[in-house]
């Protein structure tokens, strides 16, 4: 039987809930979703107008990847509006040379939009006017360009264009490649701006020299009305503020609770939203989520509870757990997270606020996976991405399955026809137009169909 590992929020690159309140729902504007694992941070593509932010490029790359980024330009169909309604997907296997199946992340802005990919070395990156004709970045000019060799980890819209965050690759660190890599200190993390997210220039960044050492995951970058925010996945994080990603401004280490490890930031309309764990003593942790206007001042934290037979678990000595991602559309989030056990389990919470989460102990439209064996069990039974505007749920092999939503609570099947993926495809990714989905070694784009 099938073995389902995986869990893909955007970034990976993920769950929540909501205590029956009446709150209004916090629109988001410009999320962060995780991709590929449990472990990965979220990515996803952010809407337009207003601020957006992607996150790191976390999908799972193919288990081949090309000696270098490619060059080619490529075209796709003109996507769909932002907001409109998916009625079906029909899918495409793609070959194994195109372009298209390289992108880990898309970010939708007000000058067009940009999309990130994985290479063998470096993040290779294309532009579009349209969305329809995509230009590929060159690989030769370093005075105007991001440098080839560099991981493009953050992504974001500020006044005036782009603010981007790089890293230099290092070594793959747990042997399971490329679940949970490790990023060279060669370099510090730098940050980049742009006017039109073709010509590049450096930047001071929000994070001390050489600070990225002994990270196992990338930082996390969001855009909201005050502007942007960048924090590091350390604990104590060390997280700045920018109105315009050139001049940052951190916070003191007293704004965010001692030990607390950020796991996935999103920017909304109100303000922005952090999941993350926070200690309960030396050897447990809870899941919590806080919230921030202006990415200074920080209230919370807010607890995702986990959910057992006999009720809702709270924080204690006993188990152990924590937020991992948050997948965010137009009405609600769903956060995912992990339950720190032999064997352990994915647990999922949904809000309409950022403040309220209500347990979806069924992964819910997915369900928990079906097979037996090792590896098998409290695990969603596909994948899960979101943009802002909606999620959506999906999985390939003969029970291939595509469901929408902008609440994370209420969910649409959609008909898919064409070349269905392989039920070992895991690892997806939200384009303006559709979603790709791949199983490492083969790729499928599903194209949105909006009437």
């Amino acid at each position: 039987m099938r073995t389902r590992l995986h869990l893909a929020v955007a970034l990976s690159v993920v769950a929540l809930a909501g205590c029956g309140t009446t709150t209004s729902p916090v629109p988001v504007t410009s999320p962060a979703s995780s991709l590929a694992s449990v472990s990965s941070t979220p990515v996803v593509a952010s809407p337009s107008p207003g601020p957006g932010a992607t996150l790191a490029p976390s999908s799972e790359p193919s288990a081949a990847l090309p000696a270098g980024p490619p060059r080619a330009a490529f075209n796709m169909p003109v996507p769909p509006a932002a907001d409109a309604a998916w009625t079906a997907i029909h899918w495409r296997k793609l070959a194994a040379d195109e372009s298209l199946g390289l992108i880990r992340s898309v970010l939708r802005w007000s000058g067009g939009l940009i999309a990130v990919g994985v290479g063998a070395s470096g993040s290779p990156m294309w532009t579009s006017t349209d969305g329809s004709h995509w230009e590929p970045m060159p690989f030769f000019d370093t005075s105007t360009m991001v440098w080839p060799s560099l991981l493009v980890v953050g992504l974001a819209e500020v006044p005036g264009g782009l603010v981007a965050l790089t890293l230099a690759p290092g070594t793959w660190g747990c042997g399971i490649a490329p679940t949970c890599p490790t990023y060279s200190a060669t370099l510090p993390p730098m940050a980049w701006t742009s006017p039109d997210g073709r010509s590049w220039s450096t930047s001071p960044g929000p994070f001390p020299p050489l600070s990225a050492a002994l990270w196992d995951r990338p930082p996390h970058l969001a855009a909201g009305p005050a502007g942007v925010i960048a924090a590091s996945p350390t604990a104590p994080p060390v997280v700045a503020t920018s109105a315009d990603g050139i001049h940052w401004r951190t916070l003191p280490a007293a704004a965010l609770p001692a030990g607390l490890v950020i796991s996935d930031l999103v920017g909304t309309s109100a303000g922005f939203i952090a999941v993350g764990t926070l200690p309960v003593d030396p050897d447990h942790g809870r899941a919590v989520a806080f919230q921030s206007v202006d990415g200074a001042t920080w209230t919370g934290p807010y607890s995702l509870d986990m959910a057992t037979a006999s009720g809702i678990t709270l924080a204690s000595t006993g188990p152990s757990w924590g937020a991992d991602g948050l997948v965010a559309a137009r009405h609600g989030l769903i956060a995912v997270g992990t339950f720190n056990a032999t064997p352990g389990a994915a647990l999922w919470w949904q809000s309409a606020n950022g403040r309220d989460w209500l347990p979806l102990p069924t992964y819910a439209p997915l369900g928990p996976t079906t097979c037996t064996g090792e590896g098998c069990g409290d695990w969603p039974n596909g994948a899960l991405v979101g943009d802002g505007h909606r999620m959506v749920a999906l999985r390939g092999g003969v029970d291939a399955g595509v469901w929408t939503s902008t609440d994370g609570l209420a969910w649409q099947r959609l008909p898919v026809t064409g070349d269905i993926p392989s039920e070992e495809a895991m690892n997806a990714v939200l384009m303006p137009g559709g979603v790709l989905l791949s199983d490492r070694t083969t790729t499928w784009f599903g194209e949105a169909v909006t009437k």
